[in-house]
């Protein structure tokens, strides 16, 4: 949600650590996809898995350098990409000569590449990272206040003391005819494990819990750029943080770990083709035990989105209604046709192996009812799927003094009276409009939504102080508790929360972790699902 690209923050963010400057963060209908199929009777790559529920789920926060969930065994997958420095600095560094996975083919006289894994305060762990790779070269690594325990050919280990900094690394020379490529920059610990377990263990222990992952941010669905199945990631790209995001086969190989039911969005400018090989790719990759549910881009409604403008002119193209100037009926028609594509692809042997979705504001029934009613959109989906955020109604027109004034217990209590009041609201119009249609009424994103982004600059931060004090607060838990309890009471089924881990700011206090190596103790909205899972357990098989 930041104003900022992730190449100008990144940038701005070098230049002040290179100046001295300190830097801190800042077909058939069944029931809900049946997760018991993973429950905790069933046996992953990460072990005997944890108690589930079907009614919680969980978002992935999407791929990036300056997080703090670190998914995989491997940083160089999160990270920024090598980009060409000299003298310390991507100023005037000139054009870097990569391979098609991104690799410098070589450098130019005086020129570097550099690729920063992790700022200060993602809350990488201490210990000793190996970093191993292929070809002939140099490697150093620059801004970060690590040693070298340990050299030889294709591989250093670096011991880190500290991590109030960032990490980088760079090569500072490679052979052309033999150059430096598939570096691997690698957790502590996973060295050993890292090929045939590409996911860090901190990160799979984490999200073990949760029935099902939804993973809208990791294919970068908002604003996707992606039409043929050409355009999509790989996995021998250097990075999944820039780009096009992370590859359908690592999702599926995550899924398959977890033995958790995979939720994937389609780009909302993807042709037929491309829906074809999805399809074909999940029903030969995927878990035959998981459902894969399958969503038409993300919020299609939202005007905020390139979708929701694209899926308007489409419709307009297209001859088809555009009520109230909505896509809706593009929406409807295209869900249609990705579902056609998949009933084709996997046959009706293994119709119960996926589903598909529609997804609508939790506010504005409109969108959902118009596409709903399109043809026979009902008969194809499973489930009409919300956001039924929560908040302290701080945005409602406070002052950003009024909001200080206020206690974290008050800021609580004003989230007590948002969940039963106007979301639960919401939650019963909406589950009556799903019953109407035969449907489960489900989230595909959910938690609390307060952001303090539109307050005075200078009041930003103390508002922020004072909403995290609220967020972090013990009593959290219990807040969550009832949220859950509020929502399945009213009508609700699956519920995909938003997101697993990131720090809270300005743009909002999204994650149930604030980084992968907390404590889970200390998370008092992770407590809060994990009380909500032990409260309507799956049975084991």
């Amino acid at each position: 949600m930041a104003s900022l690209s992730f190449r100008r923050r990144r940038a701005l963010l070098i230049a002040a650590l290179a100046s001295g400057l300190s830097w801190r963060a800042r077909a058939q209908r069944p029931v809900t996809p049946t997760p018991d199929r993973a429950s905790g009777a069933a046996r992953g790559a990460a072990g005997d898995l944890p108690t589930r529920s079907r009614y919680v789920g969980m978002n992935l926060t999407g791929i990036a350098y300056w997080t703090s969930e670190f998914p995989f065994a491997d940083l160089t997958k999160n990270s920024s990409g090598w980009e060409a420095w000299r003298n310390g600095s991507t100023k005037d560094a000139g054009r870097l000569a990569t391979t098609p996975e991104g690799y410098p083919s070589g450098l130019e006289p005086g020129q570097t590449a550099a690729l920063a894994v992790a700022w200060n305060y993602t809350g990488y762990p201490l210990g000793a990272y190996v970093i191993r790779w292929d070809g002939e070269g140099e490697l150093k690594f620059p801004l970060t206040e690590g040693r070298v325990t340990s050299r030889s050919p294709g591989r250093i280990v670096l011991e880190m003391t500290k991590n109030e900094g960032p990490m980088f690394v760079s090569i500072e020379s490679t052979r052309p005819e033999n150059p430096v490529r598939n570096v691997r920059f690698l957790w502590p610990g996973t060295e050993p494990t890292h090929a045939a377990q590409p996911f860090n263990p901190v990160f799979l222990e984490r999200i073990a819990p949760f029935s099902t992952l939804r993973f809208m941010d990791w294919g970068r669905t908002n604003h996707s750029p992606v039409v043929r199945w050409s355009d999509r990631p790989t996995l021998a790209q250097v990075t999944w943080a820039e780009g096009v995001g992370v590859p359908l086969e690592a999702m599926v190989s995550l899924a398959n770990t977890l033995l958790a039911n995979p939720w994937f969005c389609v780009p909302h400018a993807a042709d037929d083709d491309y829906v074809r090989s999805m399809a074909a790719l999940l029903k030969a990759q995927l878990d035959p035990r998981l459902v894969a549910t399958i969503e038409y881009s993300n919020e299609v409604w939202n005007g905020g989105f390139k979708q929701a403008r694209y899926a308007v002119e489409q419709a307009q193209r297209a001859g088809l209604p555009v009520p109230s100037g909505f896509g809706s009926i593009w929406y409807a028609e295209r869900t249609l046709r990705i579902a056609e594509i998949f009933e084709q692809a996997y046959g009706a042997g293994d119709s119960r192996r996926w589903r598909t979705v529609v997804c609508a504001q939790a506010a504005w029934t409109k969108f959902a009812e118009d596409a709903l009613g399109w043809k026979n959109v009902a008969k194809k989906v499973r489930a009409l799927a919300i956001a039924p955020y929560f908040d302290a109604g701080i945005n409602e027109g406070l002052t950003a003094d009024a909001v200080l004034a206020l206690s974290p217990e008050q800021l609580l209590e004003r989230m007590r009276s948002s969940i039963h009041g106007q979301v639960r609201e919401r939650i019963a119009a909406n589950a009556k409009l799903a019953a109407k249609h035969g449907l489960q009424l489900e989230a595909y994103e959910a938690g609390t939504h307060d952001t303090t982004f539109s307050f005075p600059a200078d009041k930003q931060d103390a508002v922020s102080a004072r909403l995290s004090q609220a967020h972090r607060s013990a009593a959290m838990r219990a807040v969550y508790r009832d949220y859950l309890e509020t929502w399945i009471a009213n009508g609700g089924e699956l519920l995909n929360h938003y997101a697993d881990i990131s720090g809270g700011g300005k743009w909002g206090f999204w994650g149930v972790l604030d980084r992968v190596t907390q404590d889970p103790a200390t998370a008092p909205k992770y407590l809060g699902l994990l009380d909500a899972i032990a409260a309507h357990p799956l049975a084991p098989r």
